[in-house]
């Protein structure tokens, strides 16, 4: 299987080259073709086009994490609209320290999208995740990996991690009033304390 890799406003890309070249080392299977940088989206989907064009494998890495148009999934999925691609099953790639990745299916070729994290990539882009692609396994059979499928084909899910995170650790009005009443009596007291022992 030939593979094409794209890094996209990748700014570890030396790395993250490094990390992926050992991969395929002790991959039989998979052969690098072509490689490309992109820095805009219009610049992704250019570069998108012709490798998509010349190899089974499309490896992006970087932009997960752009925001608004520039977002590599945004970027994507406005290139299957324009262009009908049929997409097969879209999965989640877990991250347990950052973004997730994506490995799409249209048609008998993949599209893999890992986070702009040499670690990250070279922890994801492994045998787990070969399982299912049609290299690593015979035709029809998936094998399930830690990934979980997309009921939203190329939406990025929000971050309400952070959102969750306000929510928990704002304090309360009577927290507040506590607390300010605390430091009233503690600053009347040492007022006291200093009048008197004069």
């Amino acid at each position: 299987m030939d593979c094409s890799i794209i890094y996209y406003i990748a700014y570890k890309t030396g790395y993250i080259q490094r990390s992926l070249t050992k991969k395929f080392r002790t991959m039989s299977n998979i052969t690098v073709k072509t490689g490309y940088a992109a820095v805009s989206p219009q610049d992704l989907q250019a570069k998108f086009r012709r490798a998509f064009e010349e190899s089974e494998l499309v490896i992006v890495v970087g932009g997960l994490s752009a925001p608004g148009g520039g977002n590599v999934m945004t970027a994507l999925s406005d290139y299957f609209t324009n262009e009908r691609l049929d997409v097969g099953f879209n999965k989640r790639v877990i991250n347990e320290s950052g973004e997730d990745g994506y490995l799409i299916k249209t048609g008998r070729k993949y599209v893999l999208v890992l986070p702009d994290d040499p670690e990250a990539a070279e922890r994801m882009f492994g045998a787990e995740l070969l399982k299912n692609i049609d290299t690593a396994n015979p035709p029809g059979e998936e094998v399930a990996e830690p990934v979980r499928n997309h009921t939203v084909v190329f939406a990025p899910e929000p971050d309400d991690a952070m959102e969750r995170l306000k929510t928990k650790n704002s304090a309360s009005l009577v927290a507040i009033i506590g607390i300010s009443l605390a430091v009233a009596v503690c600053a009347a007291a040492a007022a006291w304390i200093y009048y008197v022992y004069r």
